[in-house]
Formats: structure tokens, C-alpha cells, sequence
């Protein structure tokens, strides 16, 4: 796989073979639609200016993610133990395989994660495919549920340097402190920093 890939649903993807990406998946209906359009309108109506749609992306993402970490619409499956250690397992088990785990946390209604994906893996939208689908019907069969899990689409960004590098690391791991799970990042047991980065 060697070459640039690029789809947009309501997001668009850009999707660079061989590089450094954060993501961001949440769970199917943990945002109401209210605050989506709010959400879209607002980054929708800035990004036509190129000099500001780098910043307009990180407060759009910064702004999705406060909502998110609220927890205060939809369901919170990851809080089941179980639930979150299947994601946990899950992510874990593709690592060396389709990419290079670098951190990643599991929140209860979404995940952030950070990898290097690895030289003629599959495609992003693969990995997370196989990725959510897996942990979907796991979880599904523990809730004794049907129907979505995860919402389809994803928050991706490709990681531009090594300050962003360390920047996305430092908001992956304290994102259970910020939303005032835990007092100390490593206190989040669904935190994990692979040790070698």
C-alpha cells in the first residue's frame, strides 16, 4: 500500500500510508445531534479560510472531545470493565500486526488512539473497520444487545511533527484527568503507553 487515500462522509480522510495517526471513536449515540450540527456548523463556516483551518481543526476537535468526555447523552458501555478490556485486547492484539501501538485511552463512551501504521498494512478505514466490528460484537454478546455500537465514522488526524507527536500523547494519557476520572493519568487502568516511544 503506497498510496495517498482520501474519502469524506461527513469528515473528510485523508489517509497517508506509513505515517503517524490520531484517532478518536466513539460510541453510537453519544453525542446528540444537536451538538453535532453545532459542532459541524461552527468548524464548517471558519474552514473555508486556509490560514485558520489547522486551528479551526483543533478547537473543532477540542470542543467535540469536552462534549464527549462529559458523558452526559448516550450510552457508556466502556464503563463496564469487561467491555473496555475487550477494546483493550483488541487494540493490543493488532499491534506489531497493522500498526505500531504508540498510546492510547479508553474512556466510557469513546477511545483515543495513536499508532504508526506499518509498511503494507491495511488501509486506515480497514483497520478500523475489522477494529470496531471485533469489539462491537464482542461487547454486544456481554450486553446481550443488537443493533450500532460504535458511531461509523471516525475523528483521524494525521500527526504533523514531533512536537504534535508528544503534544497528542500528553492529551491522550491525561484525558481520564481532565474529565475528572482519576487524579494521575497512570491511575486510569485503560490508559496504556507503549514504552519503547
Amino acid at each position: 500500500m503506497n498510496q495517498i487515500h482520501f474519502h469524506r462522509r461527513n469528515l473528510p480522510h485523508i489517509y497517508i500510508p506509513e505515517r503517524t495517526y490520531f484517532i478518536t471513536f466513539r460510541l453510537k449515540g453519544s453525542l446528540p445531534q444537536n451538538i453535532i450540527n453545532k459542532l459541524r456548523s461552527n468548524a464548517d463556516r471558519l474552514s473555508a479560510l486556509q490560514s485558520v483551518r489547522y486551528k479551526e481543526e483543533k478547537r473543532f476537535f477540542k470542543n467535540y472531545d469536552d462534549y464527549l468526555n462529559k458523558a452526559q447523552h448516550g450510552p457508556t458501555y466502556l464503563k463496564n470493565k469487561e467491555i473496555a478490556q475487550i477494546v483493550f485486547d483488541a487494540i493490543k492484539y493488532r499491534d506489531n500486526k497493522e500498526y505500531k501501538v504508540i498510546c492510547f485511552c479508553i474512556m466510557p463512551n469513546h477511545v483515543h488512539l495513536m499508532f504508526m501504521q506499518l509498511e503494507n498494512s491495511k488501509t486506515i478505514s480497514q483497520i478500523m473497520q475489522s477494529l470496531k466490528w471485533y469489539t462491537a460484537r464482542e461487547a454486544s454478546k456481554i450486553l446481550n444487545r443488537s443493533g450500532s455500537f460504535w458511531q461509523a465514522e471516525s475523528y483521524d488526524h494525521i500527526v504533523r511533527d514531533e512536537d504534535e507527536y508528544y503534544r497528542i500523547i500528553k492529551y491522550i494519557l491525561n484525558n481520564p484527568v481532565k474529565a475528572g476520572l482519576v487524579e494521575k493519568w497512570d491511575d486510569w487502568e485503560f490508559n496504556y503507553c507503549n514504552a519503547d516511544w
